[in-house]
């Protein structure tokens, strides 16, 4: 759906000037929407997935491990596709007041893409570097947006998320090496062209949240507090946006509509996109592949250079 379509749709949980600063800006953030009720139970599926971890020894499909982790002192970067681990995420997602904020942004007809849950251990939680998700999983149009949840208070020296303002409304970039590795983030020669002193840290206490669209320019600095940082997040999408290339992060949900109905027409907007590696087998996570942990090559058809045209 368009902006336009969505915003004449009357709103349910955001106010008009919420949904208008999202579409100008390309994010939001609303402090305190969780209720303490949903916040506790999202806090204690968590902590079941954390106890999980301290029987992992290696990285694998669910668990990404901050290098360090131990059954005596579990440090996660990641827990992958969240909603298949544990019911709370999912009844979350599709049972709590969050569905209406969703639909406010997204138009009516919501539906689900994947889920991960991303931890700042406290003392050296990893950084995020500067990125953009639509080049991770390319849709046919832009009403594709990331939704997170932060659990604990988080201060800016436990390194919120940061969102380059109106960057969703501007070039998408390459995410790949000269030798056509994939990095998953902006390459060192285009962040010039990066606003990145203009970039909003979204910070907020436990229950806030954070929107962003899948355009927006966004990261954010190490955990270097004394507090750590678990941040829930869901990737939705309008019913009619449809991914292109394969799902990093497997889920039975995926595509599963969480408001309203399915599309009967996907809805197409122009532009040429490169074709991120072929995510079919998975991978751990945005901190390995920034980490250059393992590689990705590009397609055979990116490896001169040349861009696969989506319109």
């Amino acid at each position: 759906m368009t902006p336009e379509d969505i915003l004449s749709h009357p709103p349910k949980s955001l106010t008009q000037a919420q949904r208008e600063a999202y579409f100008e800006h390309g994010f939001l953030s609303v402090e305190r929407c969780v209720d303490d009720t949903w916040l506790g139970r999202l806090r204690e599926a968590t902590d079941r997935l954390v106890e999980r971890s301290r029987s992992v020894t290696a990285s694998d499909a669910v668990f990404d491990l901050e290098p360090g982790h131990s059954s005596a002192e579990p440090r996660l970067r990641r827990v992958s596709s969240i909603c298949d681990e544990d019911p709370v995420y999912w009844s979350f997602l599709t049972e709590s007041p969050i569905v209406g904020v969703l639909q406010d942004v997204l138009g009516p007809d919501v539906k689900f893409y994947q889920s991960k849950l991303n931890f700042k251990w406290p003392k050296g939680g990893a950084e995020v570097k500067w990125h953009q998700d639509v080049p991770f999983f390319p849709h046919t149009n832009d009403a594709v947006l990331t939704l997170g949840i932060y659990l604990e208070d988080v201060g800016a020296e436990q390194g919120p998320l940061m969102v380059v303002p109106r960057s969703h409304r501007e070039e998408i970039f390459d995410h790949y090496a000269e030798d056509g590795t994939w990095t998953g983030d902006i390459q060192s020669a285009d962040m010039g062209r990066v606003r990145i002193g203009e970039a909003a840290e979204l910070g907020g206490p436990a229950g806030s949240i954070t929107i962003h669209n899948y355009r927006a320019v966004h990261g954010s600095r190490p955990n270097l507090s004394d507090r750590g940082r678990p941040l829930l997040l869901f990737v939705v999408s309008a019913a009619d946006a449809m991914p292109y290339t394969a799902n990093a992060l497997k889920s039975r949900y995926e595509q599963t509509v969480i408001a309203g109905s399915p599309a009967r027409h996907a809805h197409h907007t122009g532009g040429t996109y490169l074709i991120p590696p072929d995510w079919s087998g998975g991978y751990t996570s945005i901190f390995a592949l920034q980490q250059r942990e393992g590689t990705n090559k590009a397609p055979s058809a990116q490896a001169g250079g040349e861009p696969a045209g989506m319109s």
